[in-house]
């Protein structure tokens, strides 16, 4: 008998799986290259290709692997319990070497400096996107404190360029932007962004921390004054809360208004060669005990004595911290989609070494399996949905801070067609696109990371720290607050019905219109695809009638049906356009079971298709991409 001729295992004989190794996701990932070809004009593929490649091997090398590890075994702790010795109050946060250097990486490869720089003109944006969606897998959650250093520097660059600056107010303003966008660790800031407060979350409106216009010296940051206010409250869930900087809300007698304030100041009776500084009035009550984002401190602050200064009028807070929720918002889109990325590569490189029991004492390599390959070519069809939004909405972002908005440079059909004609329509887009998009792929994309933590079976659910390339348990904890923080999914259903039946709402709707119509129009279209414009067009039209149609307070209940749909459109158009460029099986399928799987259409997808290896080899090649053979026959390295 065969069991009479095997032996024993033991802890270190018998059968050891062979651990998958992940690929450089710049050259593997085949829908983050298309998204890409879509966005980017070739010159500035071509530019910025290598930088992008190496990068892209450096953030799945052991070094960063290590600092990872580091950051989630040494979490943020408060030396002291914010007590010194003889039980004055302190708040010294100390957060691990793995976390400063995670942090510092990003600083050096211009994670927030490359929005700035402005290198790639109207591509800028889509540029600085991909490497955030590199490196999300790899870096413990210092992209918390990057969007928020974005968001303020974009809020700060915006003022800047206003005429009614007092002087000592641009001086503050511009040392902080030139700090948040640089590339030298050592001078560089991050940002916080603090708004929640105990009587809500994402609700502001119950705001109790009090700003009064109070001027007096009492000390500087960085050789610059503070601020003429004193801010005087409790923030409930403050995140980066080891920033140098932070954005926040509070009362003045005027409203809720927006304001800037230094972490740390250095005291008026300190010469600065002593290089002392100390609590801007900020004091740490305690860190939050969180699911995941363990590495990132995320702190309860009381401000006693806080000085800061007033960003724009008092009375317009919502207004002015909008600019930096929606930078934060996308940061929270390419992040839930870089998870995903991450999570799809891992499941990609388990099913090229586990083999699997395939009955009648067959055994069978996970990729050939057809049940296996059908589930990650449905996963794949959702991840390349939600890429296509991103940087679309990356994208339009880009365009938007470019003054005059340029055409199309190099006729290139496909982008031509889903760009705006004009600068306004981008604007009324923008104002639906950032919420619509925040929920929708962080909520979607958190789903379809349980199923590749699921595709590893058993070890997919184990926080494996020992390989931690591979610990997708980590990544899907972390990825989890996205649809949470920034607003949840309800509230930006609010936001976006809001938007859609507001004031302006008839012009977002028209944009709308004007936005689909000419992304989907006949004369630019294959025949392959011209049932789904017909559909696309239609379920628009009748969602956009309902709006019409309905007041606020009817649609309120379905306001979280109404994104969803919004969101399925634009990404059915999105998924023609691309499908269409250059119609290949694997992308065309994709797009129809999309439309198929959200109602956008009947479809023609032909992934049930009756012959069982066409089938196979479909899916296979959605998962694999065009190197497909190739792909599947490479031996993982051990």
């Amino acid at each position: 008998m065969a069991s009479a001729q095997r032996k024993p295992s033991s802890a270190n004989d018998g059968f050891f799986q062979t651990v998958p190794t992940i690929l450089n996701q710049f050259h593997d990932d085949v829908y983050l290259l298309r998204a890409l070809k879509l966005f980017l004009p070739k010159h500035v593929i071509e530019s910025v290709t290598p930088e992008l490649a190496k990068f892209g091997e450096e953030i799945i090398s052991k070094r960063i692997f290590d600092w990872v590890t580091d950051a989630e075994r040494n979490v943020p702790y408060v030396r002291g319990g914010g007590r010194d010795a003889f039980g004055r109050k302190t708040s010294e946060l100390v957060v691990s070497e793995g976390w400063r250097n995670l942090q510092n990486f990003g600083i050096e490869n211009g994670i927030v400096a490359t929005g700035y720089e402005h290198k790639y003109n109207e591509s800028t944006r889509v540029v600085q996107m991909a490497k955030i969606h590199l490196y999300t897998g790899s870096n413990a959650n210092v992209m918390c404190p990057s969007a928020m250093s974005d968001g303020a520097a974009k809020l700060l660059k915006t003022h800047l360029a206003s005429m009614n600056l007092d002087p000592a107010t641009r001086r503050v303003f511009q040392d902080a932007y030139n700090r948040l966008t640089s590339r030298d660790p050592q001078k560089a800031w991050t940002s916080g962004q603090w708004m929640t407060e105990r009587s809500g979350g994402s609700d502001v409106s119950g705001t109790e921390t009090l700003a009064i216009y109070s001027p007096f010296d009492d000390g500087s940051a960085s050789d610059i004054p503070l601020g003429p206010w004193r801010i005087d409250g409790f923030k409930w869930f403050s995140s980066a809360t080891d920033s140098s900087m932070t954005i926040l809300l509070a009362q003045t007698p005027k409203g809720l208004s927006t304001f800037f304030a230094p972490i740390y100041r250095i005291p008026s009776t300190t010469s600065t060669s002593q290089n002392t500084k100390e609590s801007n009035g900020i004091f740490i009550q305690r860190l939050k005990n969180k699911f995941g984002t363990k590495s990132l401190p995320t702190a309860e602050l009381e401000l006693s004595g806080t000085r800061g200064y007033l960003i724009g009028k008092e009375g317009q807070g919502i207004q002015e911290i909008s600019a930096v929720l929606n930078i934060t918002r996308l940061y929270s889109a390419v992040s839930a989609v870089g998870y995903l990325g991450r999570g799809l590569a891992i499941a990609r490189s388990f099913a090229k070494v586990r083999e699997i029991g395939a009955g009648k004492g067959r055994r069978l390599m996970l990729k050939n399996s057809p049940l296996h390959m059908n589930t990650m070519a449905n996963i794949t069809s959702e991840y390349h949905s939600l890429m296509l939004f991103t940087f679309f909405g990356a994208w339009l972002l880009g365009i938007s801070e470019q003054d005059p908005v340029p055409g199309p440079t190099e006729g290139f059909l496909s982008r031509a067609r889903l760009q705006p004609d004009d600068n306004a329509d981008i604007q009324l887009l923008l104002r639906v696109l950032f919420p619509v998009l925040k929920a929708s792929v962080c909520k979607r994309s958190i789903h379809a990371l349980q199923e590749c933590m699921e595709a590893l079976g058993g070890v997919g659910y184990l926080d494996n720290t020992e390989n931690e390339s591979i610990n997708i348990s980590r990544i899907y904890r972390d990825c989890c607050v996205l649809s949470i923080w920034e607003g949840t999914t309800d509230v930006l259903a609010s936001d976006t019905l809001r938007v859609l039946s507001g004031r302006t709402g008839n012009d977002v709707l028209n944009a709308m219109d004007r936005w689909v119509s000419k992304a989907l129009v006949k004369e630019s279209g294959h025949p392959e695809f011209a049932r789904g414009r017909v559909d696309i067009i239609s379920t628009w039209s009748t969602l956009r009638d309902k709006v019409r149609r309905e007041s606020h307070e009817q649609l309120l209940p379905y306001a979280r049906s109404i994104l969803f749909q919004v969101a399925d459109v634009i990404m059915g158009v999105l998924l023609i356009v691309d499908a269409e460029n250059d119609l290949k099986t694997s992308t065309t399928e994709l797009c129809f079971r999309y439309l198929k799987g959200h109602s956008l259409s009947g479809g023609d997808a032909s992934g049930n298709d009756s012959e069982p290896k066409r089938s196979l080899k479909l899916n296979q090649e959605i998962v694999f991409g065009d190197n497909m053979e190739i792909y599947l026959n490479s031996q993982s390295k051990l």
